[in-house]
């Protein structure tokens, strides 16, 4: 999805969850700073997309894909390290599934798919 798309679409889901009375929770459980961090990673700002998306997991531990956009954004900064710390946490959940799946093709991770640690969370056992 483009970057302007998927800002219309952002906002038109903030807009829905307002309307619908789930915009103080909505803003609670971090869906409004993954959004925007969302909107910065698309805009190739990855700090400020980190600082967003760090914001989104702190209030909601249980945002799978928070942790995958996170650890997109460090495979992004070429940041190893933390790019494995969060791919760690996206596996830690019910949906570990469907990250390796994403995580198998999705062009964020281009700069460790080579990496015997990405390797191995990816496909344990090949």
């Amino acid at each position: 999805m483009s970057g302007p798309a998927k800002i219309v679409l952002g906002v038109a889901a903030f807009v829905i969850l307002a309307l619908a009375g789930v915009g103080v929770v909505g803003y609670q459980k971090g869906y409004y700073h993954a959004i925007r961090g969302g909107m910065a990673q698309d805009e190739g700002r990855l700090d400020v997309a980190i600082g967003y998306f760090q914001r989104a997991y702190d209030r909601n531990y249980n945002a799978t894909m928070v942790a995958h956009d996170l650890a997109c954004c460090y495979s992004l900064k070429n940041d190893r390290k933390n790019c494995f710390l969060w791919l760690r946490r996206a596996l830690a959940t019910d949906h570990a599934e469907t990250v390796r799946k994403w995580a198998r093709t999705e062009a964020d991770f281009i700069n460790v798919r080579e990496d015997e640690e990405f390797k191995a969370l990816i496909d344990p056992h090949p």
